[in-house]
């Protein structure tokens, strides 16, 4: 298994598996969004080696977090432009504009690694959290139906809110957890590589059905475990 992690990019340390700086840096990311918890993963993943290459319907906010990340990010000229050179696309929006996005997006997604971190939740008129799917739908599955075919999901990233995000990253000595799911091997492993490249260690929960668990009000949601308790907590449910 360590073989294998060095090949990935991702060596071995004293306190588990981090990233191997001169091999990540090779490897690119879109991320769509650059709002509070796109940035978030941005500059977690550019302090790993990550590139970056970012879009935002905001493009003075996308222009604000390249010049804070430096060299490593660079302001893509669109959406679709974003993807152009990149191993996985970050879709950090609002559960509420995602399906929007991903239409504009259409084929250019197609056999992409689609990483999303949104949440289905939004806001009543009383400024009330409310979820905005049905009791017992899954957003995974909704989120899967909304893309082309080929292109190969893997909700994660939004376990943790930004600020709880940010101060996990890179502890020590035990790393944090991120949960995550997907249905394929293919997201899997880049998902994998992406959480370890943000300072955290990847425990998968289960297939995209599974997603309800990692979003808001779930029971792994907002959660700071270690790769044993996070273990265990996943195959006790």
């Amino acid at each position: 298994m360590a073989l294998e992690y060095v090949r990935r990019g991702v060596r071995a340390s004293g306190g588990g598996l981090v990233p191997d700086a001169d091999d990540v840096s090779a490897m690119t990311t879109a991320i769509i969004g650059t709002g509070r918890i796109g940035s978030a993963i941005a500059c977690r993943l550019a302090s790993g080696g990550e590139t970056l290459r970012l879009s935002s319907a905001d493009r003075e906010s996308a222009r604000k977090l390249a010049a804070e990340i430096g060299d490593a990010a660079l302001v893509a000229v669109d959406n679709r432009d974003a993807l152009q050179g990149a191993d996985a696309a970050v879709l950090a929006l609002r559960f509420t504009v995602l399906e929007s996005v991903l239409d504009e997006m259409g084929d250019s997604l197609t056999d992409k690694v689609v990483v999303v971190p949104s949440n289905p939740v939004g806001l009543d008129a009383h400024g009330n959290v409310v979820r905005l799917l049905s009791e017992g739908q899954s957003s995974g599955a909704v989120v899967a139906g909304w893309l082309p075919t080929s292109a190969r999901l893997a909700m994660a990233f939004g376990t943790m809110s930004a600020d709880l995000f940010e101060s996990s990253s890179n502890r020590s000595p035990e790393p944090a957890v991120l949960f995550y799911v997907t249905n394929d091997d293919r997201p899997g492993e880049e998902v994998e590589r992406l959480i370890r490249t943000a300072g955290f260690e990847p425990v998968k929960v289960g297939g995209i059905e599974q997603s309800s668990r990692l979003e808001v009000g779930g029971d792994l949601h907002d959660l700071v475990v270690g790769p044993a308790e996070a273990r265990s907590l996943v195959d006790g449910a």
